[in-house]
Parts: structure tokens; C-alpha cells; sequence
């Protein structure tokens, strides 16, 4: 702007479209425009008429509020060109608030005896109403109607549907549905009836549309859903069907809302679509701030329109996507405050179009979307979201709605700050994106399985670049973990690189698939740092069919996809399920957990130069400074600077604000089980047998002597059912255990060979005489018959290799109630001397798929394998 010469269009709320719009202020009989439509016209005339000066126009709107009657829009004939485009834009340094609402004037008290005694007594006499029908709205929207929800803003913030509880969540006691089924092995029901404890039902009976909103079986799939009845009296809620797709189970959350009756603090409303009334407990007096319902689907809108730039405006109060970018080029959206929206703030396609510098938050459903590029000919889009700030988003619609969204190919993702969010942070998908110096922080947070950045299923979606971002303090819903980049279900072809993570579960997460890189990044404090596994060779080699017919809507083996992606011309010939070429180098990792590595997958890794056991010399890694002092062991390694101070969102005349504000969120961590903090471990003694026991997995009468080991705790030490019960005896030479598993008979066992997902039993065990730092050796077995010595606790991996030699295993299911293992583990395999170090840390847990329990012998309040929270294993001389 500025550096041709330009002519100005003046708008104003105190303006007249009768005028010219040639003068900012009025003036006698001319001044500013009143509507931005005028202004658009008049834009269209100059145009036609060729009078637009060499820089372009500016259409510049003086401070205020101006609430649009219907969405602004432009076609291709609004467009300009690269030297002269089209700006509209706030004058510089004042508010202009584009409003897709109406601000409510006509609340009253409520007066009416049968509303007043359906309101908390708390709410009564606070709580005031408002008559839609006065105020000329008649489009009302649905609960539900994505793009047609109404919301209402009270001093420009999104107030609460009336809820209970008022905050956080309520649980499922049991499902009563009648339809059993299982997902992976976890039990649940398809129909969705299940208990509740209380009695707070029974004020919702008078209620007409009650809503649950609930993670109805995982904790990373929500849904809104319509009760049907309640029975107060068996404490049953049945809903509406059709069901959630996933089904329900035990302990699983939700909360209710759209209830009159919960209406109970401030800053709660409802409204009574049946009487279009409005009602609203204000969270201060009513004169210290505007009250506005969303009414317009979106605010700013183009199609196909070019060369226009919208800058400066405060966007807000839309119930679907406030701003959408439909195709042209050159289109920008820059430094404008995108707020308080039922959908998304901008959607944006085309050709290097972009948003800059915008602060977004209080969205309905996610933030920035770009979406651009041929993928077919691998043409790249240029989209560009670029030094923006995405918080506080997904208030509806929680998961899988991202700060930041980009998919096609050939997309930029850089410098943006995105922070506290229930689920993802990023999402992408498609090719040759770049995703760099980004931070995000505190996302995750109502959810677990869930990734910061996250993609996920497509072999031929590859060729991006996630380099030189921050994530940190991401642990998940209740400290119970989620992901950093989470690469999903076989998704390939990605470089992760020069990130810096600290304070992550999961850092860098390659859920089966091949060919990626994780390089040159710093890991401190993640657990683990980096994850690779091989699903694709067990539960996951279902979705081959589905990846092979992505893979071949695609020309994967002609130009230029044979030239860029050469791996993938001959995937389908190669083993395509299992987790080749992928590449773990340079990388420094520091407390926490190293890695997490499948069995299968880990020789398939290539491991280089990883500085894991070394202090890298941080510069000031107490003040969270982690760049790498000038003589870090590093850098021989060939490790690469960060340019930590390129980071996230910077100083500039586009930027909607400055100082960025960004507040962490409070870590929850997982809570930890009671049994820790007991004082003196608890001690098993193993007798000697007076004649080994036949390792056939058949449990003969007194072949196992008396002496019974109860495995009934779960992970936080509390009794659960059914129990396990085991038999321990040694000889000089192996330790000898026999396991009786009771089941649930209401479901199969789960036959497989993956830990947490089938029937199973552990065994783990660590030599305190080794040192603290000894490891944990785990042994797994399955009904199946097969064992396994697991890496899961990052022991060297000849220990690993070398608990597994010389056991032996059988199992056998006795009947629908019970499935038994034998064991014979010498000790050489564990490395234990019995005669010389009697006393070893011990657990043996179970895995019951029937009702989603882990069992325990002492519960370890987190893995099963932590034995230095379970108990003490003695052999009787």
C-alpha cells in the first residue's frame, strides 16, 4: 500500500450511501459511504469505467460497528490486479467490527410463574428474557445446525449454553443397552442406554430438547446426542437413536445441555425456540456490555475474486465460517481479530492466497484452513498462514477441528502460534507442504490418541516437511498422554526435523508407515521421544485395501511422482504393510524416554548418530534455553542449530496485536496410585519345588503346591473383579509361574498377540543388585500360545533378546470363563543369581479385554511394567 498512487472510498456508520465516499468525515452534503455494498458498487464503477489509479483503491472503514444485514461478497468482477489491487481495510488505529449478529436491547425480567419455577433458585430474579420475535429474528437455527447455530456474545465473549455440570464432566456408570459389542477388544454397547449416578435427572423431565455431549467410547470421538427418556427411577438414560457410531461404555464422559432447569450460574443462556424467547443470567450488569446472537451464516465471502485484500477488521459473531476464500489469487487476509464464530474463522483456496498476522479465537469448530494445489500433477497452491495467533477454538465441535488445517499440495505453515485446544492443534494432509517455526502449546488437553500435528492413512500423501517448531507441554485429557506429530495408520513419506520438544508424551509418533525421517530435533522430557511401530503387519493390515486404492487413484509411477517419491513405484511389490526406510539420525535426547520401537519395526530402522546418554550442554536448560553451547558433543555428530529465535509469531505491521499474550495450561498429571506411597514394598516369597512342575499348560492337583499369589488390583491399587490367581516356585536353575485367569464369559477372549488389545498375561522383572539404572525386562504371553520378550521399557536390546532364551510357554483356554499360562523362565535369561542377590522388584499384571481391565498384583498407578512401584519377589532358599 502507499508505494503508487491509490484512491480512497470512505465508509462509515455515520455515513450515507447518497454520498460520494470520497471524504472520511461528513462535510455539508457528502461524506463517507454508510455500507460496504455501496462501496463495492462504486469499486465495479471505477473499474468499468478504467478510472482505478495505478495502486489500486482502498476502501477504508472508519471506526465502529457495523452489523450486515447479509454476507459481504465479491465475484471476479470485484477483483483488482497484482500492482493495483482491491483493499478494504479498518482506518489505521481504530475498531471496525464487521458483526454477523444483532445485538439483543429488549431484556426484561422474568416475570412469567411457570418459567420462574423451572429456574434454579439461585437463578431467580438474575436471570432476564429477551423476545426474538421483537427484535425481528426469525431464523432461529438448531442445536445441532452446523453454519445455522445460534450463540450468544456478551462483552465480546461466547457465553454457555446452560449445562450440567457446570464444568467439566460426568460419567457413564454402566451400559444397559443390550447389544454388546467390542472395539480392539474393549467392551461397550451399541445402543445407547446406560446408568448414572445421583439424582439430578429428575429435574431435566419438563426439559424439551435435552443434549448430551459426550466421548461416548474413545477419548478422541465426541458427538451431541438427543435423550430420549429418562427413568428416574432405575437411574437409566436412554438416547435418541441413531447412535453413536462407536457405540458406549462404562466410565465414559459427557455433560447435558440446552436445560432451562440448569440454568444456574452467570453467564449461562437458553433459549426457548418454541416462544422464541431468549433467556440469560448476565455475568455483569447488562449496561457494561453488548449482548449479540449470531446470525448470518458467514461474514466476508468470495468467489473467484482476485488481488483483494481485507486488513485491519475485527470479524465476529458468524454461526458458520466467518471468512471464505473461494479460489483467485493473490488474495490476503491480513491482521484482522477473527473471534467468537460457529464455525471456523477463514477458509481459504485458490492460488497464493493467504492469511497474515490474524489473531484468532472463540471458534465454534477449527481456525485457519487452507486447502489448494494439484495433486495429481503435484502443482503446488502457494497458500500461505503465516504469523498468526489460533487459541481458545473448537468451543463446539472438539476434535479433529485444528488451529491450523492444510491439505493439496505445495502449502506453507509457518510462524504461527497455536495454543489451548481440547484436541489437534495442525492437521494436514496431501503433498510438499512446509510446516515450520511454529510453537504450539497446551492442545490435547480434552483428549488422548490425539496428535499436535496429526495426518494420517495414505501412503502417497508424502513429501512434507514439519522443521524448526516448539511443542511443548502436551500430555493429553488427564495426564494420560497424546502425541507430538503423529503420523497415522501407515502414513509415509514425512521429514521431521530441527523440532524442538519439551515436555511431550509421545514426541514423534510413525504409526506404521515407511520412509520417514525423524532428524536433527532435541527431545527433553518426552516419554517416549520417538515412537515406531509395525501395526500394519497386525490389527492394522485390515486397512491395506483401503491404502492400495488411495495409492492408486494417484500416477504414482510416472512423472513427476516416480521422480520425487521414487520408494513408492514399487510399493505394492515390497512389503507395502511393513515400516521400511524409515530413518532416526542426529537426534539429542534428553530425561524422559528415548524410544518406544515394535519388535518388528525397530530392524527395520535405521538408527544414526543419537545422542542419548550424554549431556548435550544446553545453554541454559533450567531457563528452558535448549540451543547447544559451542561445545556441545553434538555438533561432531553433525547436529544442525535450531534457529530457535525464528520461532513463532513476530513484530510487524501486519500482526493484528502485539504483545502476543499466550498463557500455558497447567500440565494435569496422571493421578498416582495410593499403593506408591506405601512405606515398605510389598514381599512375595517363591517356595522351592520339591519336583519341577511340567510346563503344559494344564494346572494338575498339587503340582503347584498351596501357596497362592492373589493378581486383583488395578492400576491404582483398588480390588477388582474378576481376580487372577498365580503360583510361583524356583529351582536352582528357573523360576517357574502358573497363572489362572478368570474372564468375563459375556465376551470371547481376544485371541491375538498384541499387547493391550488382546488377553494377556506380564511378567516384569528388575535386579535391584544391577543399580538404579537397571532394567526392566518384560515377558508377555498370549492364549494363543505365543510369547514375547518386550523393549517397551527401553532395555538394551541383547537383554531383551536374551530373556526369551531357554522359556518356556503354554497356554490354554479351559473354558468360557478361564484361560490358563505356564511358565518356566531360567534365570540366566533374566540375569539373576538367586544364591547370591535372593530379592528382585516384581509384577505380574494381566490384560482382560472382556471389561477393558488391566489386573495387577500391585497396582503401579501407570505402566504395568514399573515395578519399582509394585512389589518384591523373594526366593526361598
Amino acid at each position: 500500500e502507499g508505494r503508487r498512487a491509490q484512491a480512497h472510498i470512505h465508509v462509515s456508520t455515520k455515513g450515507n450511501d447518497a454520498w460520494s465516499g470520497a471524504r472520511a468525515r461528513a462535510r455539508g452534503a457528502d461524506g463517507p459511504f454508510a455500507t460496504l455494498e455501496r462501496a463495492r458498487a462504486e469499486v465495479r464503477k471505477r473499474k468499468a469505467a478504467g478510472t482505478v489509479p495505478a495502486g489500486g483503491l482502498i476502501v477504508e472503514l472508519a471506526a465502529g460497528q457495523f452489523e450486515l444485514s447479509e454476507p459481504f461478497a465479491l465475484t471476479a468482477e470485484d477483483s483488482g490486479t497484482a500492482g493495483a489491487p482491491i483493499i478494504y481495510r479498518a482506518s489505521p488505529g481504530e475498531e471496525v467490527r464487521l458483526i454477523g449478529g444483532r445485538e439483543i436491547t429488549n431484556f426484561r425480567e422474568v416475570a412469567d410463574p411457570a418459567i420462574v419455577s423451572r429456574l434454579d433458585e439461585a437463578a431467580r430474579g438474575k436471570v432476564r428474557v429477551a423476545d426474538l420475535k421483537e427484535m425481528g429474528i426469525a431464523d432461529l437455527g438448531s442445536v445441532l445446525g452446523n453454519g445455522n447455530r445460534m450463540e450468544l456474545f456478551f462483552q465480546d465473549t461466547p457465553m454457555t449454553m446452560a449445562r450440567w455440570p457446570n464444568e467439566g464432566f460426568t460419567r457413564i456408570v454402566e451400559v444397559v443397552g443390550g447389544a454388546p459389542h467390542k472395539i480392539h477388544g474393549i467392551p461397550g454397547d451399541k445402543i445407547g442406554r446406560f446408568t448414572y449416578k445421583g439424582d439430578r435427572p429428575k429435574r431435566w423431565l419438563k426439559e424439551p430438547e435435552v443434549w448430551l455431549h459426550g466421548y461416548w467410547f474413545w477419548d478422541w470421538s465426541d458427538q451431541r446426542q438427543r435423550i430420549e427418556s429418562i427413568d428416574t427411577e432405575k437411574r437409566v438414560i436412554t438416547l435418541e437413536p441413531p447412535y453413536h457410531g462407536y457405540g458406549y461404555r462404562r466410565n465414559q464422559w459427557y455433560y447435558a445441555q440446552n436445560l432451562l432447569a440448569e440454568l444456574d450460574i452467570p453467564g449461562e443462556w437458553y433459549l426457548d425456540k418454541a416462544n422464541a424467547k431468549l433467556y440469560f443470567w448476565p455475568p455483569a450488569p447488562l449496561t457494561e456490555g453488548k449482548a449479540i446472537v449470531s446470525v448470518l451464516p458467514s461474514i466476508l465471502t468470495t468467489k473467484a475474486a482476485s488481488h483483494v485484500t481485507f486488513r485491519g477488521f475485527t470479524v465476529e459473531a458468524a454461526r458458520g465460517t466467518a471468512v471464505v476464500i473461494g479460489g483467485g489469487t493473490g488474495m490476503r487476509v491480513v491482521g484482522c481479530t477473527i473471534r467468537n464464530t460457529g464455525g471456523s474463522a477463514v477458509s481459504v483456496s485458490g492460488v497464493e492466497n493467504g492469511v497474515i498476522g490474524c489473531d484468532v479465537y472463540g471458534t465454534g469448530r477449527g481456525g485457519i484452513h487452507l486447502s489448494g494445489g494439484d495433486r495429481k500433477t503435484l502443482t503446488p497452491a502457494k497458500l500461505l498462514a503465516e504469523n498468526n495467533h489460533v487459541h481458545h477454538y473448537a468451543r463446539w465441535q472438539r476434535v479433529y477441528q485444528p488451529g491450523i488445517t492444510v491439505h493439496g499440495c505445495g502449502n506453507r505453515v509457518a510462524r504461527n502460534l497455536i495454543d489451548n485446544a481440547p484436541h489437534m492443534g495442525m492437521g494436514f494432509g496431501g503433498n510438499n507442504h512446509v510446516i515450520e517455526l511454529n510453537e504450539l502449546h497446551s492442545v490435547c488437553y480434552e483428549s488422548n490418541d490425539a496428535g499436535a500435528m496429526y495426518t494420517g492413512r495414505d501412503w502417497a500423501q508424502r513429501g512434507t516437511v514439519i522443521r524448526n517448531n516448539y511443542l511443548h507441554h502436551i500430555n493429553g485429557f488427564e495426564g494420560r498422554g497424546c502425541v507430538g506429530v503423529y503420523l497415522d495408520d501407515q502414513f509415509s513419506g514425512t521429514e521431521i526435523s530441527g523440532n524442538l520438544f519439551y515436555k511431550v508424551t509421545r514426541a514423534a509418533m510413525v504409526g506404521g508407515g515407511r520412509d520417514c525421517t525423524i532428524e536433527n530435533n532435541i527431545f527433553v522430557d518426552c516419554v517416549p521421544a520417538a515412537h515406531v511401530d509395525s501395526r500394519g503387519l497386525g490389527w492394522a493390515s485390515r486397512g491395506f485395501g483401503g491404502l492400495k486404492g488411495k495409492l492408486e487413484k494417484m500416477p504414482y509411477k510416472s512423472a513427476p511422482w516416480s521422480t520425487q517419491y521414487p520408494s513408492l513405484v514399487n510399493i505394492l511389490d515390497d512389503e507395502p504393510m511393513a515400516p521400511k526406510g524409515n530413518v532416526i539420525a542426529r537426534n539429542i535426547c534428553v530425561g524422559g524416554k528415548w524410544g518406544s520401537f515394535g519388535a518388528k519395526a525397530k530392524p527395520l530402522v535405521t538408527f544414526t548418530d543419537n545422542l542419548l546418554d550424554e549431556d548435550p550442554l544446553f545453554v541454559d536448560a533450567d531457563g528452558l534455553d535448549f540451543r547447544l553451547r559451542k561445545d556441545s558433543p553434538a555438533w561432531k555428530l553433525g547436529f544442525k542449530p535450531i534457529p530457535v529465535d525464528r520461532i513463532g509469531v513476530y513484530k510487524d505491521p501486519s500482526r493484528a496485536s502485539w504483545p502476543v499474550v499466550s498463557t500455558v495450561r497447567p500440565m494435569v498429571q496422571r493421578p498416582v496410585a495410593p499403593a506408591h506411597s506405601r512405606k515398605q514394598a510389598v514381599v512375595y516369597k517363591a517356595p522351592r519345588a520339591t519336583v519341577a512342575p511340567v510346563i503344559d499348560g494344564v494346572l494338575k492337583a498339587g503340582e503347584w503346591g498351596s501357596k497362592v499369589m492373589s493378581v486383583a488390583q488395578g492400576l491404582r491399587g483398588e480390588k477388582v473383579s474378576p481376580p487372577s490367581r498365580a503360583w510361583l516356585l524356583r529351582d536352582d536353575k528357573a523360576l517357574y509361574i502358573a497363572i489362572d485367569n478368570a474372564i468375563n464369559p459375556k465376551f470371547p477372549i481376544q485371541p491375538g498377540n498384541t499387547w493391550g488389545q488382546d488377553d494377556a498375561v506380564e511378567i516384569a522383572v528388575r535386579n535391584p543388585s544391577a543399580g538404579a539404572t537397571a532394567p526392566i525386562l518384560v515377558l508377555r504371553g498370549f492364549p494363543s500360545g505365543h510369547f514375547e520378550s518386550s523393549d517397551e521399557t527401553a532395555a538394551p536390546a541383547k537383554l531383551v533378546k536374551r530373556a526369551a532364551e531357554g522359556v518356556q510357554y503354554k497356554a490354554r483356554q479351559v473354558n468360557d470363563k478361564s484361560w490358563v499360562t505356564e511358565w518356566r523362565i531360567p534365570f540366566a535369561s533374566l540375569g539373576i543369581t538367586p544364591a547370591k542377590y535372593p530379592k528382585v522388584q516384581f509384577n505380574i499384571s494381566v490384560r482382560k479385554t472382556a471389561d477393558n481391565q488391566w489386573v495387577e498384583w500391585q497396582g503401579t498407578g501407570g505402566n504395568t511394567w514399573k515395578v519399582e512401584n509394585a512389589g518384591v519377589l523373594e526366593f526361598a532358599k
